[in-house]
């Protein structure tokens, strides 16, 4: 007996397996031809490339790393080839045409900011293998489960809190299925309190002349009864909640999302030597605007698909009624008994959930104290027993963000998933006369090679090599000269162009690719201009994560879209409100609070790159 099945694989192909029960020792593995665009874009592009180059003179290496920098960019947009694989051009291109060497461009793909970003994957890998994501996420929705405005409120917060330190998508993916069997509940509810009979009017010849009016049971021919106008409004809303979340919570932390550390990884490759953006600092300043940002969603959410809920709650005018009798109160009272039905059937905490628990807060813990103000962090108290010095003077700090980290990620494969000592003085023979039982550990070699997602770090990697390419060429300073006639104009009005241009951008292209290609433009643009480049990286960096219109544009658009309720016109009439909140939201606060607390105010001269060596400026506001 035989049998044929279809599967997605990592890279998007339908995989067709065949199963077969004829002693066959390995089935045969067939791949479907991918869309003949894709490879006649793929082939076209790189041709032109390599032509084009090769006819410039040796001297234009500007214009040659533009030319590999443009067909990386045109790949990545249209993605005719998998990111990852796009992302190798860079590698490829630049020793061809004569930009860096091969051993130089192949050593910009893996390091410190790679290795910071797989530490933060084993740490999520580890919390989503154990369920400690889902108890957290069940326990608030059962807290706020009490009307729709609040409902709204816990899905936005679930997912904004967890996608901090776990990947916007995973996130989003844990979380659809939890609110989908709420809305599934509420549905059961609504229908069984008889909530959507439908009241008919018409006019009727009576003897008082007053309008006339029935009630009518509409029943479809599965028993079941069609959901009101008003219901499948607000299961829009409760679903959109989630992705817009998991998007939001990424600013908050700098290893929440990648876009983020591709500003930290270009900010040390075009200024090497200046103090970048600590874990500790980015959470001071982008923490309030992320929180902002997640309640100016929801009431956005809430004005649009859950407004009467919303006012009611605003108001005061949400009063439990004890007795009872309230309708609207008996609904949400059996709607947050199912919420709570499900948390009661995950037990108690379980050893691995505390374990973990203890482990991601004190991965925060000495995140948030490694490097202090006005104080020695355990960090710098290391540096001084070390008692190596920099050129300044001043001790070399040797345990940096990614070192906290990748030392808790190995602990995770040591630490055992039970408890060790349990039954320790009630020892029995274990059969078959084994001496040492076999104890699973909180991560596993095989759950890290499923889980991670090894194509974000090859698009980090082609982004360092661009950045590089950029800036040996010379490229990155003819784009600032390019822009010299925005000199006079107001900072405020560049960085709302910019933030509205990445934002738009990142609709149609990965946003870290986005973020990838547009860094070193901000970092030209912001010579030119002569304001901190932070200042514009920054600003484009939070950008990018403000893609909330195309279920294309972010893979929590992509999950949320494969659920019926959601079309993509409901995506796009929510999320350009969105975009142009956000993006307001985004540039106000970079121009104020941030501008401020990691004082932009002056252009420093080490941003002139032919100065960067004689230049003593050191950024004090930033932590190293």
């Amino acid at each position: 007996m035989s049998g044929q099945y279809e599967q997605l694989d990592d890279n998007g192909l339908v995989r067709i397996e065949e199963e077969n029960g004829n002693n066959q020792a390995d089935s045969e593995t067939q791949y479907t031809n991918i869309p003949q665009w894709k490879t006649v874009l793929t082939v076209s592009v790189l041709f032109i490339t390599i032509v084009v180059s090769m006819n410039l003179s040796m001297e234009a290496k500007e214009g040659r790393a533009a030319c590999v920098i443009l067909a990386t960019a045109i790949l990545w947009m249209t993605e005719a080839m998998p990111l990852m694989i796009t992302a190798l051009i860079p590698a490829i291109m630049f020793p061809l045409v004569g930009i860096m060497d091969t051993k130089e461009v192949c050593g910009k793909y893996f390091n410190y900011i790679s290795m910071l970003m797989m530490g933060t994957f084993l740490v999520a890998e580890s919390v989503e293998a154990c369920g400690l994501h889902r108890r957290i996420a069940l326990k608030i929705l059962s807290l706020l489960g009490r009307g729709e405005a609040l409902l709204m409120l816990g899905a936005s917060l679930c997912t904004w809190i967890l996608s901090m330190f776990m990947s916007n998508t995973a996130t989003t993916a844990m979380m659809l299925p939890i609110v989908a069997s709420i809305v599934q509940s509420l549905r059961e509810i609504t229908h069984n309190m008889g909530e959507d009979l439908l009241t008919v009017h018409f006019d009727k010849d009576s003897p008082d002349g007053k309008e006339s009016s029935t009630t009518v049971d509409i029943i479809r021919a599965d028993g079941t009864r069609p959901d009101t106008k008003d219901f499948k409004w607000f299961c829009k809303g409760l679903l959109l909640c989630v992705p817009y979340g998991a998007s939001i919570g990424g600013i908050a932390t700098l290893t929440g999302t990648p876009p983020n550390l591709v500003l930290k990884s270009i900010f040390e490759a075009t200024f090497p030597g200046q103090k970048s953006v600590s874990y500790q600092t980015w959470f001071t300043v982008c923490f309030p605007l992320s929180l902002i940002l997640v309640v100016a969603g929801w009431t956005l959410l809430c004005l649009i698909y859950a407004r009467s809920s919303y006012w009611n709650l605003i108001t005061g005018k949400f009063i439990w009624d004890k007795s009872g009798k309230n309708k609207e109160v008996q609904k949400w009272t059996h709607v947050n008994k199912t919420i709570r039905k499900e948390y009661r059937k995950l037990g108690t905490l379980r050893f691995p959930e505390i374990l973990l628990l203890l482990m991601v807060l004190l991965l925060i813990l000495l995140w948030l104290l490694r490097v202090l103000e006005g104080a020695d962090g355990w960090a710098e108290v290391h540096a001084r027993a070390i008692g190596t010095k920099t050129a300044d003077g001043k001790d070399k700090i040797y345990l940096k963000d990614a070192w906290v980290v990748i030392t808790l990620g190995l602990f995770l494969f040591i630490i055992p998933a039970e408890n060790p000592f349990r039954g320790i003085w009630r020892f029995k023979p274990l059969p078959g006369g084994k001496k040492f039982k076999r104890i699973k550990r909180l991560l596993d070699l095989d759950t890290v090679l499923r889980k991670t997602p090894w194509d974000v770090l090859f698009i980090l990697g082609g982004g360092y090599a661009i950045a590089a390419g950029c800036k040996d060429s010379g490229l990155s300073a003819w784009i600032g000269e390019q822009f010299s006639f925005l000199h006079n104009s107001p900072h405020v009005v560049i960085a709302l162009v910019v933030s509205s241009f990445v934002a738009v951008l990142t609709e149609f292209a990965s946003n870290t690719a986005s973020t990838t290609l547009l860094l070193p433009v901000l970092v030209s643009l912001s010579q030119a201009i002569r304001v901190h480049p932070l200042y514009l990286m920054m600003t484009g960096t939070l950008s990018a994560s403000l893609a909330f219109c195309l279920p294309s544009a972010t893979g929590p658009n992509a999950l949320v879209f494969a659920y019926s309720e959601i079309k993509v016109i409901d995506m796009i009439r929510t999320g350009l409100a969105m975009n142009v909140m956000s993006v307001l939201i985004t540039v106000a606060a970079t121009s104020t609070w941030v501008y401020t607390m990691l004082d932009l105010s002056e252009y420093p001269c080490w941003a002139d790159l032919n100065d960067t060596i004689t230049c003593n400026f050191t950024l004090e506001s930033v932590s190293p």
